[in-house]
């Protein structure tokens, strides 16, 4: 799953706070109790590496902010981590909205994240 966000933001999108609500709902379930996530964030190419680590960390953040507090999921399952701009999903279009992103990633089949 992955959460998109405007340009220089690290606030949830209108667009996207459908995905994290749904997401929200999804923690909640059950069968996912004790499982935990790693909310990853991205920015595009613009900018330096500094800014675009500290943006990608509040994106993370943020997102995780959210699910604690509207959807009730506990903090400890979900952990948060930054790539600034060093993994892009579209690299052919550094500056495209899809690398400004938060990806969520269900860890509970992995032993060890990779930084």
């Amino acid at each position: 799953l992955e959460i998109n966000f405007d340009y220089n933001s690290d606030r949830i999108s209108t667009k996207s706070l459908p995905s994290v609500q749904a997401l929200g709902r999804a923690l909640a379930n059950s069968d996912l109790k004790g499982s935990t996530f790693i909310l990853a964030g991205h920015t595009d190419a613009a900018g330096g590496d500094a800014y675009n680590q500290d943006l990608s960390e509040r994106r993370a953040d943020s997102v995780k902010r959210y699910l604690v507090e509207k959807a009730s999921i506990p903090a400890a399952d979900l952990v948060t981590v930054g790539y600034g701009k060093t993994k892009l999903k579209d690299p052919t279009n550094p500056l495209a909205e899809v690398n400004r992103r938060v990806q969520v990633v269900n860890m509970e089949n992995k032993t060890t994240a990779s930084k």
